[in-house]
C-alpha cells in the first residue's frame, strides 16, 4: 500500500500551527483557571460582587501580561459564599490573532463542605464560548516542562456534580472553516483514589466528532471499569488542526471497553479508519507495585480502498502482537516482544526499551519478507531471500539508527541479481544542537542483464555510497561523497538540500574508464574515456531544475573511420538544461564542439510538452567527408529551425556547401533544403531539393516524401543536369510492400560517373525500373543498356572498353522467394589481353533452381582465341548446392574441360562437398573436399597429372619454356586428432630454348605433415648438377577444422639449404629479360632450435660472376664474393668486380640483427674508372667512394664521385617528333600536402645525404645542334627526400647549331643553389659572327621558366637579325619560302614551336627524317634525308650553283667513328670521319 493510502499528507507548518493553537488553547484554561482563582481570593477577602468588582482591574492586568494578551472579565455577580454569575471573559492577542469570548459563566458550590473534607462543586455552566484560533503568524515556542518530585495523593475528596458548557464556537482562520459544539460531564475523585468520570462532547452543526468516556475505578478493590467511543470526522477540528486535507482523510471510530482487576484487567480496543482499515485486539494490563506490564493481540484487516489495490494473495489480516513493562521507580518501559505478521508474506519482530527519565532508548527490529510479498510489485520485482534489519540506540528525541538490507537472487524486469546489499547507519548526536551524520552504501552483485548490451554498460557488479550531514530541524542536509560505482563507470557527485527539500547547491560528475561499455547499445565499436558533468545543478518546487551539462572524451574512437574523423579524438558539449515547475524545457547548447563539427543548438518544449522550437546552425569543416571518396568540401553550414507543435513541427533544414571537388571536378554553390510541412490531418510531408553547379553547369536533383497513414510516397525524384536526366516516383501503400513506381534514367552520360569512383571516361547508360504489385508479391522490371564504354586507363596500358551490353531482367516475388528471368548481351569487351567479341550471359528460375548459362569468344593477346561455354545450375535452399553441368574453357590450343559435372554443396547442417574432375590441357585435374557437419573431421585430395607446361608458357609469352608437371596433394584431420597431410610434386624435363644443348633438369618436392610434425624436401637439378636442394622439419600444431595454430615453442626444428651450380644453367627460367647474370654459386643455410628461439647460420660464395644490364649496358665482370650469415647479421668483407674494362670494384657489406633492435648496416663500396653507364644516349666512367650507415629508419650516405669522361647524345635522350602530353589536373596545395604526408607515413625512412660530385672535364653533350663539354662541382646534402644541391656546372667550351647556324658557347653556367624541389639559374650565351655582324643568344633564368635573349652589334630587331643570320641577308630581300621560315624560326625562338611550322609539316608529310631550307655564300639550297636504320643515313641535296647537288651517304660505324660518301654532278668523294671527346 502506498503512503498516500494510508497516512494523507501533512504540512510541516501546518502542524507547527496546530500545535501552536493547542498551546494557545491551554492559554485560554489558563486564563479561566485565573479566574477562578481570582474569584477565590476574592473569596477569601470578601465574597460579595462588589468587593469582586473592586478587584477585577488588577486581575485583568495580571492575567494579560501573564499571556501577552489583552484580558477582560465582565461584571461578577453574587457570592462566591453561595453562587457567583460572571457575565463575560474576553480575550485578545494580536501576535497570533488568537480570540477568546465567554458568556455567562455560572459557578455553584457548597463551602460547607470543605469541613467534612470534600471539595462539593454542584455546577460549572457556561452559555456561550466564542474561540477565534490562532492564523499561524507567531513563532512557535517550547514549553518548559515541570518536572514531577514526587507521587501524587488526594488531599480530600472532590466531586464535580455538572459540567454544562452549552455551546462552543470555534474558528479556524487559516482554512475558513468553523465548529460548533456542546459539552457536557461529571466526575468524582475520593480520597481513597476511588473515581468516576463521565465526559459526552457532541456536535452541534451537524459535524463528526464525537466523543463519551465512561470510567469507573474502585480504588479499595483496585479495578476498573471504562468504556470509550469516539469518532473523528474526515472535515472536523481534530482533522482541520491536524492539517489533513479533506479529500485526502477518512473518518476514524474508536471503541474501548473493559472490566477487572488492576493486576489482571482485560479489554478491547476496535479502530477503523473508513475505508482504508480496522483493527480490533484485545489489550490487557497487569499492575503489580511500581511495575504495569501490557499487552495487545489483535488483527489488522484491509477495507476496499486499500484491499482493491491489493493482490489476491495479499488480501488477507495483519496480526499484531504487543508485550511490555512500564517500570514507574526506573521510568522505564520495555517491549520485550513486538510482532507484525501476515502469513505467507510478512513476519517482523523486535524489541524496545525506553528510559522515560534519561530519555534514552534501545530497539531491535529485524524482518523476513516472503517472496510472496512481490505481488505488491507485479511481480515486476521478485526474490528468493529478502531479510530487513533495524537498530536504534540513543536518546529519544534522535537516537542512533542502523538499518540492513539483504536480499538474494533478486530478479527485476531488466536483470537477475545474485546479491542486493543495503546499508544506512546515522549516529546518534552528543548534543541535540549538534549536526546528524549518515552514511548509507548500497551494493549489488552477480548480475546478470536479461539485455546483453545493458550488461556490458553496468556489467556484473554495482555499488553505491554517500555521506550525509543534517542539521537537528532537518532544514539543512548535505549530500557528500556521492558515489556510484560499475566495472567502467563512477559516478561522483555533492548536494545541498532545505527542508522544503530544495536543491540549493549539488555537482554531479560521471566518469566513463571505458567508452565500449556503450558499444552493444549504440552498435560502434567504441573506445577511450568519456566524462559528463552536471555542475550548478538546483531544484526547487517554485523554480524547477537548473543545471549546466558538459559531455566529453578523450581519445575516443567509434569504430567507423569517418565518424572518427568526424568527431574527434576530443569531442565536447557544454550548455545549460532548465525545466521549469510548469514543465518547460529549455535546453541551451552554447557549443558543439567536435574535430569536423561545432556550434550552438536552442531546444524549447513548452505549453507541457505541446509546443517545440530548436534553432541551430552548425559550421561543418572542409574533413568532414571522407578522404577516401576522393571528395574534398569546402566549409559548409547546416541550420535547422523548428517551432511548432510538439507532435508535428514545421520546418526547414538546409545544408550550405560553397564548393565540392571530386577527383579533381569541382561542384560549387552546392545548397540543400529540407521542407517539413504538415497538413491539417497531420501528414507530414518533406519537400526536399538541391542545386549545385558542376563543370560551370547547374544541376538540380529533388525529391517529395510524403508520409500520410495509408501510404508512403516518394514523388518528384529527379536528378537533372547537363550529363544525366533522371526522374520518377515510388509509394509504398500501407507502407508496406509491395511497392508501386517507376524509375527512368534517361540519360546518363558515363563521365558523369567518373567523379563518383566509376572510372569510365565516354559512353551513355539508360535504364527503366518497374515496380509493381503482383498480387501481395513484388514485381520488378529492368531495362538497362550501356554504349560505348570506356574505362580510364591508370598504367598506361589499353582502356577497358564495352562496346554494347543490353539487359532485360525480371524479378517476380522480388521480397520473399525472388524468381528471376534476366538476360545480358554483351559485345566488344576489351579488358587488358583479352577481347571479347560476343558475351551471353542468362539466368532463369527461382533461388532453389537458378539456372545459369555463360557463353563468350574473343581473343587473348590479339591472337590467341578463346571461348567459353558454362551451363550451371544454383540453389539457394536450405543447401547451398552448385552443379556445373557443362564448363569449356578454350585458349588457343588448350582446353579446359568437365569430364563429369562439377558439384559444390553446402549442406544445411554445414557439411561441404566439392567434386570436380577436368581436363586442363594435356593434363588431368580432380579434386575433391568433404567437411562433415559441425566440424567432424575433413578429408580433401587433389591430383594433376601430366599437364605439359609448354604450351601454356607459349600462350603466355614464355615461348620454349617446357616441362611437364605432376603434383599430388592430401589432407585429412578428425576432431581431437592432429591432421595429416601429403604433398608430392614434380616438375619433370624442364627446358628452354636458350639452354636447349643442356640436358632438361627436374624439380621435385615433397611435404608430408603427421603428429604435428611437418617434414619437406626440395630438390632441382638434372643428374648431372644437383642446383638445389633443401630439408627441413618444423614442429606444426595445426588444426584445420579448429582453425586454430597453437605451436610448441619448445619443440626443436631443423633445415639444410644448399646450392651450387653454374647460375647461366637456370637463370633462363628465370622472368628477368632485362637482366643477364652467370657464374658459380654456393650457398649453404642450416637452422637448428626451437620454435621460440631459431638458430641459422650459413656461408655464400660467388666465383667468377658477370652482371649485364641490357638497358643501361652496365657490367660488372669477373665478380667474387665470399660471406657469412646467422641469425645476428650478414657480413660480406669483400666484394671485387671488374667493369669489363679497366674498371675495378671493391665493396663490402655488414649487416647487424640485434635481437630485438633495430636493424644496423653497412655498405661500403670503392669504384675506380667504372663504366656506370654504356646507354647510347648516357655514357660515362667516374671514380666513387660511397659509403652507407643506418638503420631501417635512417641512414648516413657519403660519396665522392669524380667524373672521368662521359657523353650524353640528345639525339637518342630527346625524341624526334614532340610528344603527346596527357594533362591532368594538378593537385591543389591542402591535396599535394595530404599526398605528402600519406607518402610519409608509409616510407618513413630518412636518407641524410652529404655527397660531392666532381666533374673536372670531359662531360660532352652533343646532339640536337649541340656539341659542349662541361665541368664543374655539386655539393649535394639534405635528404633523400629533399635534396639541396648546391654548386656550377660551367661550359668549357661548345657550339650550338641553331635555326641553321652555328652559335659558339662562351661564358655559360648553369647554377644551383639549394633550392627545393632543385631549379638551376641558366646563364647560357652562345655568339654567331658574320664579317658585318655579330650575334649573342642568351638562355638566363630559372630553369623552369628561362627567357631567350637575342642581341647583335651593331644592334638590330630581332627579325632583322634572324633573317641576316639565316640568309645572310636584309628582311626586305627574302624569298617566299625564305620569309615563311623566318617566321617560323622568330616562332620557336619566341617559344611557340608547336604554332605553324610549314618546313617542318613538309618534311612530316613526305616522311623525310631531314627536310632543310637554307642559304648562304653559294645561293639557297635544299636538303631531304631519311634514316634507313639506326646508322645508316641516305639524303639528296639540291642547290642553284655547279656541284651544289648530289646524294649522300652516312654508315656509323661506332659512336666515334663514322663511313660518308658524297656524289654529286661533278665528282664523288668518301672519307672516314673519327670524333674525340677530350
Amino acid at each position: 500500500m502506498t503512503g498516500s493510502d494510508t497516512s494523507p499528507p501533512i504540512d510541516p507548518k501546518r502542524s507547527a500551527s496546530r500545535r501552536s493553537s493547542t498551546k494557545w488553547l491551554r492559554y485560554c484554561a489558563y486564563g479561566l483557571g485565573g479566574t477562578v482563582l481570582g474569584l477565590a481570593g476574592l473569596i477569601a477577602v470578601a465574597g460579595t460582587g462588589p468587593v469582586l468588582r473592586m478587584a477585577t482591574p488588577m486581575i485583568n492586568e495580571a492575567v494579560s501580561a501573564a499571556t501577552d494578551s489583552e484580558f477582560a472579565l465582565g461584571r461578577i455577580e453574587g457570592s462566591l459564599w453561595t453562587r457567583l454569575i460572571l457575565d463575560q471573559v474576553t480575550m485578545d492577542r494580536a501576535t497570533d490573532g488568537l480570540h477568546l469570548d465567554i458568556n455567562d459563566i455560572e459557578f455553584d458550590w457548597s463551602p460547607s463542605a470543605l469541613l467534612s473534607g470534600r471539595l462539593q462543586i454542584n455546577q460549572i455552566s457556561l452559555a456561550t464560548a466564542n474561540v477565534i484560533l490562532p492564523d499561524g503568524t507567531a513563532p512557535e515556542t517550547v514549553e518548559e516542562e515541570d518536572e514531577d518530585s514526587g507521587g501524587f495523593a488526594m488531599p480530600l475528596a472532590v466531586s464535580l456534580d455538572a459540567l454544562e458548557l452549552g455551546e462552543i464556537a470555534i474558528v479556524d482562520p487559516m482554512t475558513g472553516n468553523s465548529f460548533l459544539y456542546s459539552l457536557n460531564g461529571r466526575a468524582k475523585v475520593g480520597t481513597n483514589l476511588s473515581a468516576t468520570a463521565f465526559l459526552d462532547l457532541q456536535p452541534r452543526d451537524g459535524g463528526t466528532d464525537q466523543i463519551k468516556l465512561d470510567l469507573d475505578f474502585d480504588g479499595p478493590e483496585q479495578r476498573l471499569a471504562a468504556e470509550i467511543n469516539g469518532a473523528l470526522g474526515r472535515e472536523g477540528l481534530v482533522m482541520t488542526l491536524a492539517g489533513v486535507d479533506p479529500a485526502s482523510a477518512t473518518d476514524i471510530k474508536i471503541a474501548l471497553n473493559g472490566d477487572g482487576p488492576a493486576n489482571d484487567w482485560k479489554g478491547t480496543i476496535d479502530l477503523s479508519a473508513a475505508g482504508y482499515a480496522s483493527l480490533a485486539s484485545d489489550i490487557g494490563v497487569q499492575l503489580s507495585s511500581d511495575v504495569v506490564a501490557f499487552t495487545l493481540e489483535g488483527a489488522l484487516l484491509a477495507q476496499e480502498r486499500i484491499s482493491e489495490q491489493l493482490p489476491a494473495s495479499m488480501d488477507k489480516e495483519v496480526a499484531l502482537g504487543i508485550g511490555g513493562v512500564f517500570d514507574q521507580a526506573e521510568q522505564t518501559v520495555s517491549f520485550d516482544r513486538i510482532s507484525i505478521a501476515m502469513a505467507d508474506v510478512l513476519a517482523l519482530s523486535g524489541t524496545t526499551e525506553l528510559d522515560l527519565e534519561d530519555s534514552l532508548m534501545t530497539a531491535d527490529l529485524t524482518a523476513d519478507i516472503d517472496p510472496a510479498m512481490s505481488a505488491l510489485l507485479d511481480g515486476a520485482v521478485s526474490w528468493a531471500e529478502l531479510g530487513l534489519s533495524v537498530q536504534a540506540n540513543g536518546n529519544l528525541s534522535m537516537p542512533g539508527v542502523s538499518l540492513r538490507v539483504n536480499g538474494r537472487d533478486v530478479k527485476t524486469p531488466v536483470s537477475r541479481i545474485g546479491d542486493v546489499a543495503l546499508q544506512a547507519d546515522m549516529a546518534a548526536p552528543d548534543d541535540a544542537d549538534e549536526p546528524l551524520d549518515a552514511t548509507v552504501a548500497f551494493s549489488a552483485t552477480g548480475t546478470d542483464w536479461e539485455d546483453p548490451d545493458l550488461g556490458a554498460f553496468l556489467g556484473a557488479a554495482q555499488d553505491m555510497s554517500f555521506d550525509a550531514r543534517m542539521s537537528p530541524d532537518f532544514a539543512d542536509i548535505s549530500i557528500r561523497n556521492l558515489a556510484l560505482n560499475t566495472p567502467d563507470m563512477t559516478l561522483r557527485g555533492q548536494a545541498d538540500l532545505n527542508e522544503d527539500l530544495v536543491v540549493t547547491t549539488s555537482n554531479i560528475l560521471a566518469d566513463i574508464r571505458d567508452l565500449a561499455i556503450f558499444g552493444p547499445i549504440s552498435g560502434l565499436d567504441l573506445r577511450g574515456q568519456g566524462q559528463v558533468a552536471l555542475p550548478g545543478l538546483t531544484w526547487s518546487e517554485a523554480h524547477g531544475l537548473e543545471t549546466g551539462i558538459e559531455v566529453s572524451a578523450s581519445q575516443a574512437g567509434f569504430g567507423i573511420a569517418d565518424l572518427d574523423r568526424i568527431v574527434g579524438p576530443e569531442p565536447r558539449i557544454t550548455g545549460d538544461v532548465t525545466l521549469a515547475p510548469d514543465l518547460d524545457l529549455s535546453v541551451d547548447v552554447s557549443a558543439i564542439d567536435t574535430a569536423m563539427i561545432d556550434g550552438p543548438l536552442m531546444l524549447r518544449i513548452t505549453e507541457a510538452f505541446e509546443k517545440l522550437s530548436l534553432e541551430s546552425t552548425l559550421d561543418i569543416a572542409s574533413g568532414a567527408v571522407p578522404p577516401d571518396l576522393g571528395i574534398e568540401m569546402a566549409p559548409a553550414k547546416l541550420t535547422a529551425d523548428l517551432e511548432g507543435d510538439l507532435t508535428a513541427p514545421p520546418g526547414t533544414f538546409e545544408l550550405s556547401v560553397p564548393s565540392l571537388a571530386v577527383s579533381g571536378q569541382e561542384f560549387s554553390d552546392i545548397v540543400l533544403t529540407s521542407r517539413m510541412t504538415w497538413s491539417e490531418q497531420a501528414v507530414l510531408s518533406l519537400a526536399n531539393k538541391g542545386n549545385f553547379t558542376f563543370a560551370n553547369r547547374p544541376y538540380e536533383v529533388g525529391a517529395n516524401l510524403v508520409l500520410p497513414e495509408d501510404a508512403l510516397r516518394v514523388e518528384q525524384i529527379s536528378l537533372r543536369g547537363e550529363h544525366v536526366a533522371l526522374s520518377g516516383d515510388i509509394a509504398l501503400p500501407d507502407y508496406n510492400i509491395p511497392m508501386r513506381g517507376d524509375v527512368t534514367l534517361s540519360n546518363l552520360d558515363a563521365e558523369f560517373l567518373d567523379q563518383f569512383g566509376v572510372s569510365l571516361v565516354n559512353g551513355t547508360v539508360t535504364a527503366d525500373i518497374a515496380l509493381r504489385p503482383d498480387g501481395q508479391r513484388q514485381s520488378i522490371t529492368a531495362n538497362a543498356s550501356a554504349k560505348g564504354l570506356r574505362m580510364a586507363s591508370t598504367d598506361g596500358t589499353n582502356p577497358t572498353m564495352i562496346e554494347d551490353v543490353e539487359l532485360t531482367a525480371t524479378i517476380g516475388n522480388a521480397f520473399d522467394v525472388p524468381e528471376i528471368s534476366a538476360e545480358l548481351d554483351g559485345r566488344d569487351i576489351i579488358a587488358g589481353s583479352i577481347a571479347v567479341g560476343e558475351l551471353a550471359l542468362e539466368l532463369d528460375g527461382g533461388m532453389d533452381a537458378l539456372a545459369i548459362t555463360l557463353t563468350s569468344s574473343g581473343l587473348y593477346q590479339g591472337n590467341v582465341p578463346i571461348s567459353t561455354d558454362v551451363a550451371a545450375d544454383l540453389s539457394l535452399g536450405d543447401d547451398i548446392a552448385v552443379t556445373a553441368n557443362r564448363l569449356e574453357a578454350i585458349i588457343g590450343d588448350q582446353t579446359i574441360a568437365l569430364r563429369k559435372p562439377l558439384e559444390f554443396v553446402l549442406r544445411e547442417n554445414s557439411r561441404q562437398q566439392l567434386d570436380a574432375d577436368l581436363t586442363v590441357g594435356t593434363g588431368h585435374l580432380v579434386a575433391s573436399l568433404d567437411q562433415e557437419a559441425g566440424q567432424k573431421s575433413i578429408s580433401g585430395e587433389l591430383h594433376l597429372n601430366d599437364f605439359d607446361l609448354g604450351p601454356w608458357g607459349r600462350i603466355s609469352g614464355f615461348d620454349g619454356l617446357s616441362g611437364t608437371a605432376n603434383l599430388d596433394a592430401s589432407l585429412r584431420e578428425t576432431r581431437g586428432k592432429l591432421p595429416n597431410a601429403q604433398v608430392n610434386g614434380r616438375i619433370s624435363g624442364i627446358t628452354a630454348k636458350a639452354v636447349a644443348g643442356l640436358k632438361p633438369y627436374e624439380m621435385r618436392l615433397d611435404i608430408a605433415l603427421e603428429d604435428g610434425k611437418l617434414a619437406g624436401r626440395a630438390s632441382l637439378g638434372n643428374g648431372d648438377v644437383e642446383a638445389l636442394t633443401a630439408e627441413g622439419n618444423v614442429p606444426l600444431a595445426i588444426s584445420v577444422l579448429e582453425q586454430e595454430f597453437s605451436p610448441d615453442l619448445g619443440a626443436p626444428v631443423s633445415a639444410r639449404v644448399r646450392v651450387n651450380g653454374e647460375i647461366a644453367e637456370f637463370w633462363p627460367y628465370v622472368p628477368a629479360p632485362d637482366h643477364q647474370i652467370s657464374g658459380k654459386i654456393k650457398l649453404a643455410l642450416d637452422v637448428a632450435g626451437t620454435l621460440d628461439d631459431v638458430r641459422w647460420n650459413g656461408d655464400v660464395a660467388l666465383a667468377n660472376g658477370r652482371y649485364e644490364n641490357l638497358e643501361y649496358g652496365t657490367i660488372l665482370d669477373q665478380m667474387t664474393l665470399e660471406g657469412t650469415f646467422d641469425q645476428a647479421g650478414l657480413s660480406i668483407p669483400s666484394i671485387t668486380a671488374t667493369d669489363g674494362g679497366k674498371g675495378t670494384v671493391n665493396a663490402s657489406v655488414d649487416l647487424d640483427l640485434p635481437d630485438g633492435g633495430d636493424m644496423r648496416y653497412d655498405v661500403s663500396a670503392d669504384l675506380r674508372n667504372v663504366a656506370v653507364s654504356r646507354k647510347d644516349e648516357l655514357q660515362f666512367w667516374a671514380d666513387v667512394k660511397a659509403s652507407v650507415t643506418g638503420s631501417q629508419s635512417e641512414a648516413d650516405i657519403q660519396s665522392t664521385v669524380s667524373v672521368l669522361r662521359g657523353e650524353v647524345d640528345l639525339t637518342l635522350a630527346l625524341p624526334e617528333s614532340v610528344p603527346t602530353i596527357e594533362v591532368q589536373n594538378l593537385p591543389d596545395a591542402s591535396q599535394t600536402e595530404t599526398a605528402e604526408e600519406n607518402e610519409e607515413d608509409k616510407d618513413a625512412f630518412t636518407g641524410n645525404l652529404d655527397v660531392t660530385v666532381d666533374i673536372p672535364g670531359k662531360l660532352f653533350v652533343r646532339g640536337k645542334g649541340l656539341d659542349s663539354e662541361w665541368g664543374g662541382r655539386l655539393e649535394i646534402a639534405g635528404t633523400t627526400d629533399d635534396p639541396r644541391i648546391t654548386g656550377q656546372l660551367s661550359a668549357l667550351r661548345g657550339q650550338l647549331d641553331v635555326i641553321g647556324k652555328t652559335f659558339v658557347i662562351r661564358d655559360s653556367q648553369i647554377t644551383f643553389a639549394g633550392a627545393s624541389p632543385p631549379d638551376p639559374m641558366l646563364d647560357i650565351e652562345g655568339v654567331y659572327t658574320t664579317e658585318d655582324l655579330v650575334v649573342t643568344a642568351g638562355f638566363q633564368g630559372p630553369s623552369s621558366d628561362p627567357e631567350l635573349v637575342l642581341s647583335s652589334n651593331p644592334s638590330l630587331p630581332e627579325d632583322e637579325i634572324l633573317s641576316q643570320v639565316l640568309f645572310g641577308k636584309s628582311q626586305g630581300s627574302l624569298s617566299a619560302v625564305e620569309a615563311v621560315q623566318l617566321a617560323s624560326a622568330l616562332n620557336e625562338l619566341s617559344g611557340g614551336g608547336s604554332g605553324l611550322d610549314v618546313v617542318g609539316s613538309i618534311r612530316r608529310f613526305i616522311g623525310a627524317d631531314v627536310l632543310r631550307v637554307g642559304g648562304g655564300e653559294d645561293g639557297p639550297e635544299v636538303k631531304v634525308g631519311k634514316y634507313l636504320t639506326e646508322g645508316v643515313y641516305v639524303g639528296t641535296k639540291a642547290g642553284s650553283t655547279p656541284g651544289s647537288s648530289g646524294v649522300e651517304v652516312e654508315i656509323e660505324v661506332t659512336p666515334n667513328i663514322s663511313v660518308t660518301s658524297e656524289t654529286t654532278e661533278i665528282d664523288s668523294k668518301a672519307g672516314i670521319q673519327y670524333r674525340l671527346d677530350y
